[in-house]
């Protein structure tokens, strides 16, 4: 079940990165994760929108134990569906000019910091640019924020 999985997963000081744009439907699940995360009071949560790379600075200076990342990806799964995956999960190319993969992104913090970093994977239904974000993944949002949120604070 996932929350023994995210239980087991995230220990020590954990930071919650939201990674996604917003204006393409469900492709904004990471943000409003970390969206509610901030407004249930949890303080470790950044919202990367879609270049989490520029934002290891941010993470950095935090100086976690752990990092979940939390984004919309295609995985297979009926919309609204989570997994729990490992940057070895994740493909290493797909390089473009504007952003590298989250992968790349998951190892450097990994090797810079002596971190874990975890995705927490929401399948998306339509993140076509203008697209509102579906019921069902704005519901995964809402119900994975919570059980993160009681995580993190020790529920």
């Amino acid at each position: 079940m996932l929350h023994e999985e995210l239980a087991s997963k995230l220990s020590g000081s954990v930071v919650v990165v939201g990674v996604g744009d917003v204006g393409r439907g469900d492709d904004g699940a990471g943000p409003l994760v970390v969206r509610l995360l901030a407004e249930a009071g949890v303080e470790c949560v950044i919202d990367s929108g879609a270049s989490p790379e520029l934002d290891t600075w941010k993470v950095r200076e935090l100086e976690p134990d752990t990092v979940l990342f939390v984004d919309a990806v295609d995985f297979g799964g009926s919309p609204g569906d989570a997994a729990l995956l490992e940057a070895a999960d994740l493909r290493e190319s797909g390089f473009d000019t504007h952003r590298a993969p989250l992968r790349l992104t998951m190892d450097y913090l990994e090797q810079d910091l002596e971190c874990r970093c975890f995705l927490l994977a929401i399948q998306p239904k339509d993140v076509r640019r203008g697209a509102p974000m579906c019921d069902e993944v704005r519901r995964s949002a809402s119900d994975l924020a919570e059980l993160v949120r009681e995580i993190v604070a020790g529920v």
